[in-house]
């Protein structure tokens, strides 16, 4: 990822994110588990976990495919579609080999759901990416079962800091 934006859900929201992402990346072997957020122009790491979590530090920002000259990133895709994306194994399939994570990282396997707003807005996502094909679905919990789960977990998060917002404010 090539620039620095700050870019949060909420204050303290990193710190409270990572030791569940963490234990989730043990507990499945993943390269890298992240929760990014959304801008027009760039998705930007907001967590990062696992072994190759200094790959993308907090505030790393991955520009999107509406800059010129940039290949369209995993997790735009699963903004854009509002629904979860798959990747086997990008240095296989057309439609990702110019993608920047793998490009620049090696990281040629993903998987990403969607993070929604109360409202159902997608802000982001949570993602994993691992350098050599994965099974998603292997172990219990599986990989994709602890995604799902951090997901959901995540929007009760928002969902909770939104409306404590909104009422202290009142």
């Amino acid at each position: 990822m090539t620039e620095q934006v700050a870019q949060h859900y909420y204050d303290g929201f990193e710190r409270r994110w990572l030791d569940p992402l963490e234990a989730a990346a043990e507990d499945t072997g993943i390269d890298s588990l992240l929760i990014m957020r959304s801008t027009p122009t760039h998705m930007v790491a907001v967590v990062s976990a696992g072994p190759r979590r200094d790959t993308y530090t907090p505030g790393d920002a991955g520009p999107k495919s509406v800059n010129p000259g940039c290949h369209k990133l995993y997790c735009e895709q699963v903004v854009n579609d509002a629904a979860p994306l798959q990747v086997d194994d990008a240095r296989n399939d057309p439609e990702w080999a110019g993608n920047e994570d793998l490009v620049h990282f090696g990281l040629g396997t993903y998987l990403g759901y969607p993070i929604r707003s109360p409202n159902g807005e997608v802000l982001g996502t949570i993602c994993a990416l691992h350098q050599e094909p994965f099974d998603f679905g292997a172990g219990l919990p599986s990989l994709r079962d602890h995604l799902e789960s951090l997901q959901k977990e995540i929007e009760r998060d928002l969902d909770q800091e939104i409306d404590g917002a909104c009422t202290a404010s009142a």
